[in-house]
């Protein structure tokens, strides 16, 4: 057991008091509202860095035995030892590996418990491609693409004419700062508007995390624009976040990396494109090449392989929301599976009925924005399941710890 002292010099400062604390200006507004701009948390800083190392650490590893065991025998049967470092050490080791990291450093707060993610989400999904032979090809090429590609908590950047990590530049860190602190300030102003309204912008009559909500209410204008603003606030805060993290690994490692976020919210012009090419590609290639390619070639049958994607990314959701938000008395009432299975769904509809000719000639004389807001609203009536447990539960106060926000309350 790590000594007490270490842990409390690391991760002693507890990142739960007043918001208003970390001003950089106050002023006030009338006689009854004092408004403070707040900068983001020192101590969330200062801790995030040793939890994404911790989370690289682990994946690297892994990448070794993974290697040995699994990519370089892709063309054989995979023998029993591979079986069973696969499912019994490493699959386990990647699901409670955030959990004893939250025991050791006793970490309460939850952004920072959902850092320690990665390892699960992204390494257990590559876990998985590794043991069935679907790593892409310039990872499996050798020991250290395969290190690289493991390593990266997100999507290292490969060249493709030199088959290696593609080395940083200048240019690239400049871009990477731009985008990071262009959502940065995108992020915290839209945060600072939602938290003066408890996240619902507009008022609604069901509880934003209830089951109860009736069909004119999902369909509700109110309802939906709650909905699209959580979302975009998911977005933007994936979009920094990884971009950020993704800094990091660049700074230590010298390797560039991958968009892991585009632009979701603004250019998807189908249901498959939204998940598969939009919102988050580092997870979308895990389900691809660790759950869709195994069980369509098990099954023959692509739409087995959508559908057992769309269930593991259920899965995988309901025990995030278990590990983050374990001091808050969460429920498990399976809303992921919900939320995900409904959108299962819809790339089911877009399959059956986007290929038809009526239907392809109508949607190519729509303006591409008015495509993407017609896609949006197919998923927008239930995304209450995915963002309401969150709003309940704390998620987006606690991120707020690591942004510029711009507050003001009563006096």
């Amino acid at each position: 057991m790590m000594d007490r002292g270490i842990v409390e010099i690391l991760f002693g400062q507890k990142i739960d008091y007043d918001l208003l604390n970390d001003t950089l200006f106050e002023f006030p507004v009338g006689t009854t509202t004092r408004c403070a701009i707040t900068h983001p948390s020192i101590h969330f800083f200062n801790q995030l860095p040793l939890l994404v190392g911790i989370q690289t650490l682990m994946s690297a590893l892994l990448a070794f035995p993974l290697y040995k065991l699994n990519v370089q025998i892709t063309k054989k049967k995979n023998g029993v030892l591979s079986a069973v470092f696969t499912f019994l050490i490493a699959l386990p080791a990647a699901c409670y590996e955030p959990i004893y990291i939250i025991r050791l450093f006793d970490i309460h707060h939850i952004g920072l418990r959902m850092v320690l993610m990665t390892f699960p989400l992204i390494g257990g999904l590559r876990v998985l491609e590794s043991y069935f032979g679907f790593v892409p090809a310039i990872p499996a090429k050798n020991l250290q693409n395969y290190f690289a590609y493991m390593s990266c908590p997100f999507i290292v950047k490969f060249d493709e004419h030199k088959q290696e990590p593609k080395r940083v530049s200048l240019q690239y860190f400049q871009q990477q700062l731009q985008i990071a602190g262009t959502y940065f300030i995108y992020t915290g102003l839209l945060m600072s508007l939602l938290w003066h309204y408890d996240w619902e912008l507009f008022e609604v009559e069901s509880d934003v995390n209830s089951f109860d909500h009736s069909l004119r209410e999902l369909i509700s204008w109110k309802h939906l624009m709650n909905n699209y603003f959580m979302a975009l606030i998911l977005s933007l805060g994936l979009k920094q976040s990884t971009v950020g993290v993704s800094l990091l690994y660049s700074l230590v490692f010298g390797y560039e990396t991958e968009d892991v976020v585009l632009s979701p919210m603004t250019k998807s012009q189908s249901p498959s494109e939204f998940w598969g090419r939009q919102w988050n590609v580092a997870v979308h290639l895990g389900l691809k090449n660790g759950v869709f390619k195994p069980i369509r070639y098990l099954t023959n049958s692509k739409m087995m392989g959508v559908l057992a994607a769309f269930v593991a990314s259920g899965i995988i959701h309901e025990y995030v929301n278990l590990v983050i938000f374990s001091r808050t008395g969460i429920e498990f009432k399976w809303k992921y599976m919900i939320f995900f299975g409904y959108n299962a769904c819809l790339l089911f509809a877009e399959h059956t009925f986007g290929s038809i000719e009526i239907i392809q000639n109508i949607v190519s004389k729509l303006p591409k924005p008015l495509i993407t807001a017609l896609v949006l609203c197919t998923a927008l009536p239930v995304a209450h399941l995915f963002t309401g447990d969150w709003i309940v539960h704390g998620y987006f106060d606690a991120v707020m710890y690591a942004e510029p926000t711009i507050l003001c309350r009563s006096l």
